[in-house]
Order: structure tokens, then sequence, then C-alpha cells
């Protein structure tokens, strides 16, 4: 049995390696339609983003980020470029990082915490760029997540947006704007970690397993299986928690 400081050591070093990992990662970028000025400020954006999301979900990616900033109208991609086979791959449209406007932290999320389920991965994407405090940026543009998803949340069907898989883009023909299903997948995935813990989401998390060209949007009784409640009860629960905050 180890002893209480040979623990502590123990877990001093699996930080500190945690930590240089992290810092290891490389930025670079193959094709920028910005001025110098631009590019710098970006990569700046990316290297917090970078450290802030390594530790917190861990150093689960290793090598380096190739960032593109094409002079192109379109989102902002990193999940459908990994889904391809070019985990890494961070696309920017010229006009958002112009802006300053570019989720940085979101697609970075992206890079290391890829999902099958396209809603559970934008969902945590949306909630860690605003929880660790990405640039004012799409949906909420740095508004309370909560807040702006309430408006929507009585008119959203969750269990179409759940079995929506990678690289199936994020949206219901039902929806005005896209940004709608983004703002609810962020709040949901919100709630459910500040209510339900994380480790429960981390554990639905990895029920469907990102694996580039194949498409798997996951059983819905895994809910049930990982919460003791369907999607259906928590998406209720949600609702009503979000109706008090408003």
């Amino acid at each position: 049995m180890k002893s209480a400081a040979g623990l502590c050591l123990a877990l001093l070093l699996a930080g500190a390696d945690a930590q240089a990992a992290c810092a290891d990662i490389e930025i670079g970028f193959a094709e920028t339609a910005i001025s110098d000025t631009e590019r710098e400020r970006l990569a700046q954006e990316l290297r917090v983003g970078v450290d802030k999301v390594c530790n917190w979900w861990g150093p689960t990616f290793s090598g380096r980020l190739t960032i593109e900033v094409p002079d192109t109208d379109g989102p902002s991609l990193a999940l459908v470029p990994a889904w391809r086979g070019k985990p890494g791959t961070i696309v920017f449209p010229a006009a958002v990082v112009r802006r300053g406007v570019a989720a940085t932290t979101h697609e970075v999320v992206h890079v290391f915490a890829p999902n099958a389920n396209r809603f559970l991965a934008e969902g945590l994407a949306v909630h860690a760029h605003d929880r660790l405090g990405g640039p004012a940026a799409f949906p909420n543009f740095g508004r309370d997540l909560h807040r702006s998803a309430g408006r929507h949340a009585g008119s959203v069907d969750i269990a179409a947006l759940d079995r929506l898989p990678t690289p199936v883009p994020l949206q219901l023909k039902n929806m005005a704007e896209r940004s709608t299903a983004y703002l609810v997948s962020g709040s949901f995935v919100r709630y459910l970690i500040d209510q339900h813990d994380a480790d429960k989401f981390k554990r639905l998390y990895a029920m469907t397993p990102f694996v580039p060209g194949q498409r798997n949007a996951g059983d819905p009784q895994r809910w049930r299986e990982v919460y003791g409640l369907t999607l259906d009860e928590l998406a209720q629960a949600w609702r009503q928690r979000l109706a008090s905050t408003q």
C-alpha cells in the first residue's frame, strides 16, 4: 500500500505530466485569409483555449492543431474534419476571426472530446466554451446560456436532437434558427453536469464513442441506464429548471 506522501507525490507527478502534455501541443496555420495581426490574436486565443480544455477534460489529444482560415462563409469546424479523418484540423471563416467572435474553445473541445452523438458533442462544446471563458461567440455571444435557451426549451424535441449522429448537422426542420439547437444542447448538457454529476455525464458520453467515418447516435435506453430516468423525464426536469431562471 502506498503511503500518503507517496500518493501525493504520484498525483503531483501525474498532474505535471498532464500539464507538460498540454503545453506540447503545437498550433500551426495551413491556410489563412487574414492579416498577421489577426492570425497572432487567433493563435493566442487558441493557446488559451487548448490549455483550459486540456487541463479540464484531460490530455486526450496530442500532436499539432492545424488551423485553416478561408475567406468563405459558413460555420467553424473541427468535429466534421475529425470525422473525415483529419483530427486536429480546425476551420474558422475569416469573417468570424476579423470580428473577434471565433468560438476557439468550442472547437478545441471537439478536438479533445469528439463524440458520435452530435447533440452531446455540441452541447459539451457550447457548455465548455461558456464555462471556461472563451471569447463571446456563437451561439450565445456571452449572454447567460440558460436564459438564452429558456425561450426555446418548450418547443424543442430533445429526443429528436439525440437521434442525430455526427456528422449530421445539429438542427431540426421546425427550428427557425440554427442557433436554437446549439443553445438548447449547451444548456441541457450544463444541466446534466451541474445537477446530476459530471462523472455520470462522462459515462453517458463514453457510450457513443467517436469513430471517424462511422455513425452511431446511441441507444435511447442508455439515458435510463446512467441516470435512472428516460431522456423525456430529464428534459422535463431541465425545462422546469430553466423556467425558474427566467
